[in-house]
């Protein structure tokens, strides 16, 4: 019950936090057939409130036992998370597991879809992570103990351009599902290869969905260069979701694999180049906008300032309350949208019952309307400023003088144009 309640409200929160959420692949995953998603972990709640409130099947996940407190389980309950513990956590909590892989067991053999975040911990970070066997367990024990045949593995890849920073964007690939029934002989015959075969064909699964750089001692330089990549892509502001759109994880997915194929003698070099350009950038507090640096405010976003305006009124008092909870609470980049959207979550009803106690003398019943109308009125506002941010950025760069801008874009050009996609691939 609560699940379906909250899923249409955190999806608007979601849409209103991130820029564009593009969805690729939904038709693999099979409908009414037991399914389990092999998920990446790279932000400790968000990706799964994106995959709840944008897939069509109703999902069950599997969380870290140790932050289920027993006052609110109910909570949990009721949202479809199903704690699971470690070693960690005793062994008392530990005995809760085979009731909890019992329940998943009963799920899959009503041909439920359940989410499990096949790395085993959460770290943000654009890399596929070693696979934990859980998923393989899981999928061979419901076969095993209950009157199921086969259960699918599907690998979905939640690839954030920046998970903590508002208005970035998200791709979720989904990739073809993985048949269990050919391994399952192999995992009766001999438990520890069955789940080994299975969790690598996991690994390359989800690794083929994920913006993946190889070397860690590149992720820094590679997040500037995807960022810039990402800058020279323009989508349409609405709708905010979008299913079946390749461009943007295509793109950015190019580009990795080709940071990935540099030798150390080029990578040498451009990680100078980066750092000369972001240096120069810092310098002369500019950020980087992608190629082109003309633009005007749309006439149409002129006209709606005023309802911007009133927009702003609403929500800035909740970004500003959420952001500060959330740096009180906790600055790890794996954390910090989680919290903001909780933030959100809580208090966009809390004011609009605040704003209907205040204006009730003055409008009566008509403040009812505000559940509709603060929602619009607050996603015009982040359009709105989407647009005004772009225009002051890009003014910034049309204020200096031309050698300035010029060697600077320059810079950048000889920056991205070592990972760039070449036209055609």
């Amino acid at each position: 019950m609560l699940y379906a309640i909250l899923r249409p409200i955190t999806r608007m929160v979601l849409q209103g936090y991130y820029q564009k959420i593009f969805v690729n692949g939904q038709e693999n995953i099979p409908k009414n057939q037991p399914v389990l998603l092999a998920v990446n972990h790279p932000s400790a709640f968000t990706e799964p409130c994106v995959l709840a409130t944008h897939l069509d099947r109703e999902l069950h996940f599997l969380i870290r036992g140790d932050v289920v407190n027993p006052k609110v389980k109910w909570f949990f309950d009721q949202t479809n998370q199903l704690p699971i513990y470690r070693f960690r956590d005793g062994f008392s909590s530990m005995r809760q597991n085979e009731k909890q892989f019992s329940y998943c067991f009963d799920l899959l053999e009503n041909n439920g879809c359940i989410a499990i975040f096949a790395e085993g911990s959460t770290k943000h970070i654009k890399q596929t992570r070693p696979i934990q066997k859980g998923a393989a367990r899981i999928a061979f024990g419901a076969m095993q103990n209950r009157n199921i045949e086969e259960v699918w593995i599907v690998p979905v890849g939640v690839n954030f351009e920046h998970s903590p920073r508002p208005r970035s964007r998200v791709a979720v690939q989904i990739g073809e599902p993985i048949s269990t029934r050919a391994l399952f002989s192999i995992y009766e015959a001999d438990e520890r290869q069955g789940l080994n075969e299975l969790t690598d064909l996991i690994f390359h699964g989800l690794n083929a969905q994920m913006i993946h750089i190889a070397h860690n001692d590149r992720m820094e330089e590679a997040n500037d260069l995807l960022l810039m990549a990402s800058n020279e892509m323009d989508f349409r502001k609405y709708p905010v979701a979008e299913y079946g759109s390749t461009q943007f994880f295509d793109s950015l997915d190019r580009v990795a694999k080709n940071i990935n194929q540099i030798g150390e003698q080029d990578w040498t070099l451009l990680r100078k180049l980066n750092q000369q350009y972001q240096g120069k950038l810092q310098e002369t507090g500019l950020v980087d906008v992608g190629p082109g640096i003309t633009s005007r405010f749309p006439l149409v976003w002129l006209f709606l300032t005023p309802l911007a305006l009133l927009g702003w009124l609403f929500l800035g008092p909740i970004y500003w309350i959420s952001f500060a909870i959330q740096k009180r609470l906790n600055e790890k980049d794996e954390y910090t949208s989680g919290f903001r959207m909780a933030g959100f979550l809580v208090f966009i009803p809390v004011f609009i019952i605040l704003w209907m106690i205040a204006l009730a003398p003055l409008l009566g019943w008509w403040v009812w309307t505000f559940w509709v109308i603060m929602p619009i009125l607050s996603m015009i506002a982040v359009l709105w400023r989407d647009q005004l941010v772009t225009w002051i950025q890009k003014s910034r760069w049309r204020n200096k003088p031309p050698s300035v801008a010029g060697e600077l874009l320059d810079l950048r050009e000889q920056l991205i144009g070592r990972v760039r996609p070449s036209p055609g691939r």
